[in-house]
């Protein structure tokens, strides 16, 4: 199991929002903020859109504020003195699902995919029988499912001007 730590990072007041001020493309956003504001790599953000349509309640007609419209989420994976690139980080996880679905079917090794899997885990009768999820280390499995089969998916429609904030 990997070790991660959260480091809560201070920003100075008036940091956030931050602003999109460039769409590299739908993956990679460049930010208005960066080193003298307290960014860092690795930090997670929200990129979202507020509606300009002000919502109220239908019943007592009182303002019930703006709806925050999420782009996204992203990591920040450079920083200058001023601006950032913010990378979408957001997954299908594809892997995921496939392992929780190999592991509800109980499938043998040669049931699932035959004589590659044979090998992967050894090709004596004992285990050919066994259900998978006696034969592998499934958080591992897991774990690669997830990165070899998950895809990154874009920001939604990103816009010059939405708004950016920690998470």
């Amino acid at each position: 199991m990997e070790n991660v730590t959260e480091t809560t990072l201070l920003s100075p007041k008036g940091t956030f929002p931050a602003k999109v001020v460039k769409v590299i493309d739908d993956y990679k956003l460049v930010i208005n903020r960066g080193e003298i504001s307290g960014i860092r790599e690795g930090q997670r953000m929200l990129v979202y859109n507020t509606s300009e349509e002000e919502i109220k309640d239908p019943q007592t007609g009182e303002s019930l504020g703006y709806l925050d419209l999420v782009r996204g989420t992203g990591t920040i994976t450079f920083v200058q003195e001023k601006i950032s690139i913010l990378q979408s980080d957001r997954t299908n996880n594809k892997g995921s699902r496939l392992l929780q679905l190999l592991l509800k079917e109980q499938e043998t090794p040669s049931d699932l995919i035959g004589k590659f899997l044979k090998r992967a885990v050894g090709a004596n009768s004992k285990n050919d029988k066994k259900p998978i999820s006696e034969l592998i280390d499934t958080e591992l499995l897991n774990k690669l499912l997830i990165r070899e089969l998950s895809e990154t998916l874009p920001f939604e429609n990103p816009q010059i001007g939405d708004s950016v904030r920690p998470i």
